[in-house]
Order: structure tokens, then C-alpha cells, then sequence
């Protein structure tokens, strides 16, 4: 990761870049029962209070001379970047003279592992640093960061947390990664309890992106209601932030009430432009409360030049349901020439049905049943135009092999018998 001064090797940062941490709001559901995060221990042999790291951890003259010297020359290929003879360096010592090993020895090799990309060896050496030395915040947080890179999160949470208990500085952030990383780890209990204590502990600097958490956490865990409270907090805190707005969205989905939902992502649609998925997800919002016109509006909006063809599925539907058929069409056109789909078919048959053109619907579910030999809806409509246009041994032939059909069955025979008066 480039070069470090003598400083950055032995006490500042880990090693490695910080980790970036992304949010973790997966899709519309995430939760669970809130339990009080137990209280860090402090680390063996660190004194009760003494938890923090104590400024000489760090002090290059602490060290005894021989280890000094070592660290030193390593630092120095560190410099000119060659690594891996740092690596042998610290190796070679560590190795010829155990009784003489030392916790910032052990951190300088586990961070130029890391910066070589040999994680497990990092990690290996880390915990060899902090079990000499648990008070050393880096080493934790350098073990952190490996397994965060290794996809190892829970491993990465409670290194957080470990390093966490012996910074003086206690850093919200770190408690922060921590959370995410349990969150990763689907470890949605303690993830949950790191973010309630991360809102609790810090009230001055709160951030959204904790309460993103929080309610993840809660709503993934399968009990979305105990969210709720989080919930009213961050709108109070957050009231202009479209973010806010959408984190309230994803949990009144996961809560099934999708009229709020809906209003949420209107409220975030107002703040910021609507993503197009955002829009299909509107749209889809307003299929369920009943409200077909708002909901072709937003499918509309959330169509682009990759649209797939259940998009246009929802689209037609909805503007059926709103009657709006010759909208309907021409939307179906457009889709048709895109991707011929037997749901794409089958709606435009049922369109020409609405606007009693039975011949076009014929020709519709003509062609749903070459698309769709087993479909039994196709034989039935197709026998149910036929007998509309007065063609009646059509009729019967196609209603008859609809009766095949369970489902189509009962129809079929009711439109038989009405063939056969004609």
C-alpha cells in the first residue's frame, strides 16, 4: 500500500488503507429482540480503567536495542519497497531469537504481510502481536481489517470490538465497521446490539448510517416491528434527507403496510430524482394499494433502453386496470417488437377482448398457442371469439379441447352449450 514513515509502522493506523465500509441495506427486508450489549472486558493483564492504549505502546526508545535496531533496517527496505526482504528481516529475528520477540515487531511483519497481500500470515502475526500485548488498539484493528479483506466478518466484528475496548480514543467509527461487519456476517443480533450502543453512546454524532444499520439489522432478524421506535427517531433527526426517506420506505415494506411505503419513496422522490429501479418499485407499491394510474405513471418512468419484458408486463397491466386500453397498446407494440414473450401475447389478446375486437384477439391467442401449446386459457379464449364471430364449428372444436383443461373445464362446457343453440 505504499510506504510508511517509522511512525505509521509502529503505532499510526494499520498498515493497510481504512477499510470502506459499505452500507448494508439489502433489498426491503431485514431484525430481532433487542438485547443490552454486554460491557467490553477489559484485556488480561490491563488494569481495570487502563483499558486504553497507553502512549508508550508505540515508543521506539521502549523498545530493547536489538529489536530497535531490527525494526529500523526493515523500516528502511519498507522505504525503498522492497517488502519482502522487510518481511525476512522481521521474520529471521523473530525466528533465531523468540525470547527476544516483541508486539511492535509482530505488528510491523503482520502489516507488510498485509501490504503483500499474504492476509492469512497478517492475521497469524496480528494475534501474535495483541496476545503479547492486548492493549495494542493497531494490532486489533490491523486483525480487523485482514479478515474484513478475507470476507472472515464475524472474525472482523469482534476484532473491532476487542480493539475498541483498548483505545483511549474510543472511536465511534470503529464500533460503526464493527456493526456492518457482524451485519455481513448475518450475525443480526450482535449487529444489533453494536448499533444500539453506537446511537446510544455517541447521542452528539449521530449519523443516519448508523440507524441504516440499526434497522437492518432488526428487520433482517425477522422482527421489524421493534424497529419502529429507530424509526420515529431518524425522521425527527433526519428530516430533509432523501436517504431517511428511503431506509422509512424498505421498513414499511418489510412491515407490509405499502401505503406508507409508498408515500415514503414519493417524499424521497421529491428530495432527490427517483432511481428507475426506484420508480418500478413505486410503481409496484401502487399495484398493491390499488391505485393502477399511478402505478402505469412510475412503471412509465422506470422503463429504459434494457427494460425487460416483465417490466412492460407490469406496465400494460397496470394501464389496463386503468383502463387507459389504447395506451396499453401501443405499449405492447413497442414491448412486442423488443421481446415476444407468451405473457406479452396474452395481454395483448385481452386487450382486444376489452375493446370487443374479437378478431385481433383471435389472432392473440392464435398465437399464444403456438408460443404455448399446453396453455388451456389460449383454447378457451380463442373459442370464445370464435363463437363471438359467429363462427360455430370453430367454436366448437376449440372449446372442446379447452374442456381438456381442469381449469378451463367448466367454462368451456358453459360456452359449448351456448354454441350449440346458435
Amino acid at each position: 500500500m505504499g510506504n510508511r514513515n517509522e511512525r505509521n509502522r509502529v503505532g499510526i493506523g494499520s498498515g493497510r488503507s481504512g477499510i470502506l465500509l459499505a452500507a448494508v441495506l439489502l433489498g426491503a427486508v431485514w431484525a430481532l429482540p433487542l438485547r443490552a450489549a454486554p460491557p467490553l472486558q477489559a484485556q488480561d493483564g490491563v488494569a481495570e480503567g487502563e483499558t486504553a492504549v497507553m502512549a508508550d505502546l508505540y515508543d521506539m526508545t521502549q523498545v530493547p536495542r536489538r529489536a530497535r535496531k531490527v525494526l529500523f533496517r526493515a523500516n528502511g527496505f519498507v522505504r525503498r519497497g522492497n517488502l519482502e526482504r522487510a518481511v525476512a528481516v522481521l521474520d529471521g529475528f523473530i525466528a533465531d531469537h523468540p525470547d527476544e520477540d516483541h508486539p511492535l515487531l509482530e505488528l510491523s511483519l503482520a502489516q507488510d504481510l498485509g501490504d503483500l497481500g499474504r492476509l492469512e500470515e497478517a492475521m497469524t502475526r496480528y494475534r501474535r502481536a495483541v496476545s503479547l500485548q492486548p492493549a495494542l488498539a493497531r494490532g486489533w484493528y490491523g486483525l480487523a481489517d485482514a479478515a474484513y479483506e478475507l470476507e472472515r466478518y464475524a472474525e472482523a466484528g469482534e476484532a473491532f470490538l476487542q480493539g475498541f475496548a483498548v483505545d483511549p480514543e474510543e472511536p465511534a467509527e470503529v464500533l460503526s465497521y464493527a456493526g456492518t461487519s457482524y451485519l455481513l456476517a448475518e450475525d443480526f443480533p450482535r449487529a444489533r446490539q453494536v448499533f444500539s450502543r453506537l446511537i446510544a453512546n455517541y447521542p452528539q454524532s449521530q449519523q443516519l448510517r448508523w440507524y441504516q444499520g440499526l434497522v437492518a439489522a432488526t428487520v433482517r432478524a425477522g422482527k421489524p416491528e421493534q424497529a419502529a421506535s429507530a424509526v420515529e427517531d431518524v425522521q425527527l433527526l433526519y428530516p430533509e434527507d432523501p436517504e431517511m426517506w428511503y431506509l422509512k420506505y424498505q421498513w414499511c415494506v418489510s412491515t407490509g403496510d405499502y401505503r406508507s411505503a409508498a408515500v415514503a419513496l414519493n417524499i424521497a422522490g421529491f428530495l432527490r430524482p427517483l432511481r428507475v429501479e426506484e420508480q418500478r418499485q413505486l410503481g409496484d407499491l401502487y399495484t398493491l394499494v390499488g391505485v393502477p394510474e399511478l402505478a402505469a405513471s412510475h412503471y412509465r418512468a422506470g422503463l429504459d433502453d434494457q427494460a425487460a419484458a416483465a417490466q412492460f408486463e407490469r406496465l400494460v397491466s397496470s394501464l389496463v386496470a386503468a383502463h387507459e386500453l389504447d395506451e396499453a397498446l401501443a405499449t405492447l407494440d413497442q414491448a412486442l417488437r423488443r421481446n415476444e414473450t407468451p405473457t406479452l401475447v396474452s395481454l395483448l389478446g385481452d386487450i382486444h377482448y376489452m375493446r370487443r375486437d374479437f378478431r385481433s384477439a383471435k389472432v392473440a391467442y392464435e398465437r399464444l398457442g403456438e408460443m404455448d401449446p399446453d396453455n388451456g386459457r389460449a383454447w378457451l379464449m380463442r373459442g370464445y371469439c370464435a363463437l363471438e364471430l359467429g363462427e360455430k364449428d370453430d367454436a366448437l372444436d376449440l372449446l372442446a379441447t379447452a374442456s381438456s383443461y381442469r381449469d378451463q373445464s367448466e367454462m368451456a362446457q358453459m360456452l359449448i352449450q351456448r354454441a350449440l343453440k346458435m
